[in-house]
């Protein structure tokens, strides 16, 4: 039996809990506004604007400087790094905007998905080296939560066993440098939704890789406490072709995770997964009214299911800026109310809020 050596002590172990806690309080989840460059290219060409640092700031801005009420429907928001150091038009950095608003700052810490050899065009994640000292620096500069995505492929011969392996190491070693750093981290493991597997080979993969990704937490003496996880609800893949319920989906989503999830984890914080934004609240609205017992918070981590609207609105027009922010603010709002089964869907369903969201290969 091998000994372990205290990882934490108890005045840590204190401070990552209060975090995970005040970031999943009822109500309240996650905007993932951690989007690279890259992606934010991909988002502003879709409706004409150039991808420059000041239009991404522009558009940021809408996001962070949203009235007062955001202040029950968000508890935290992800970063990119470039986001983290930019400031509103008069100066004030976003993140003393949000922390006004006793939301708490994150900061994805990954770098990107890099090819494992060996494997079926399988991946994992690099961004280790270096992130002791990344994270010491980002919480100096006011981060108390990180995320780290790994990215897994539902296929014939996918996810392999050397790749779940993998990425449950690598989310744990992420774990442990995160909580000896006093940053609670977000672990992602996403089975992404290509492909057309039905429902029952999405839930035993995802039994899988959770129970893998549990395993390499424990192994590293994680402390469950002070986590959260950012996982995939168990859909159907995009080209299966029958169609599921919300009430089948949030079944299997919370059978998957009362498998695999110990009850110490303060809660899970859904991916929408190239959901539309109106499926993503209707299923998470679903996963919170499933009868089976639920010992954690479930709530949303959307960035695309929770910005959509609110880009389309935009535009790259300074004019657009209040409607783009009122579009924002209504769907951080319904997702407040799914976050506690309350929500009831209504036929404005209509619009950017039903369009599909789904990007093949999706990466950040």
């Amino acid at each position: 039996m091998t000994h372990q050596f205290p990882a934490l002590s108890p005045e840590q172990k204190k401070e990552l809990n209060d975090i995970a806690l005040q970031i999943v309080s009822p109500g309240k989840g996650i905007l993932a506004a951690d989007e690279s460059v890259g992606s934010m290219a991909k988002r502003l060409t879709q409706i004409g604007v150039e991808n420059t640092e000041e239009n991404r700031r522009l558009y940021r801005q809408i996001l962070m400087t949203a009235d007062d009420r955001v202040k029950n429907y968000i508890g935290g928001v992800i970063f990119f790094h470039e986001t983290l150091y930019q400031s509103t038009d008069d100066g004030t950095p976003f993140i003393n905007v949000i922390k006004e608003k006793n939301i708490l700052a994150g900061i994805k810490v990954d770098k990107g998905i890099v090819p494992l050899s060996g494997t079926n065009g399988e991946t994992t994640t690099q961004g280790l080296d270096g992130l002791a000292e990344r994270c010491a620096q980002y919480k100096k500069d006011g981060a108390d939560f990180a995320k780290w995505r790994c990215v897994l492929k539902i296929s014939a011969t996918t996810p392999s066993a050397l790749a779940i392996m993998e990425n449950a190491n690598v989310l744990a070693r992420y774990a442990s440098i995160c909580q000896q750093n006093g940053i609670v981290p977000i672990v992602e493991p996403e089975i992404l939704p290509d492909g057309d597997h039905d429902l029952k080979r999405c839930q035993y993969v995802t039994e899988k890789v959770l129970g893998a990704v549990y395993k390499a937490l424990s192994d590293h003496h994680i402390y469950l406490e002070g986590t959260l996880l950012k996982p995939n609800m168990v859909t159907p893949g995009h080209l299966c072709p029958t169609k599921y319920s919300p009430e089948e989906i949030a079944t299997a989503t919370v059978t998957a995770l009362r498998r695999t999830v110990p009850p110490a984890v303060p809660g899970i914080t859904f991916l929408s997964g190239g959901q539309s934004e109106e499926e993503a609240t209707i299923n998470l609205n679903a996963i919170n009214k499933c009868p089976l017992p639920k010992p954690w918070a479930l709530t949303f981590s959307y960035g695309r299911a929770l910005q959509a609207s609110a880009l389309n609105a935009w535009r790259g027009e300074k004019e657009n800026m209040q409607v783009a922010q009122n579009e924002f603010m209504k769907r951080a709002e319904v997702n407040s109310l799914a976050a506690l089964g309350q929500y009831e869907a209504s036929s404005e369903g209509e619009g950017a809020a039903s369009q599909s969201l789904y990007i093949e290969n999706h990466a950040y």
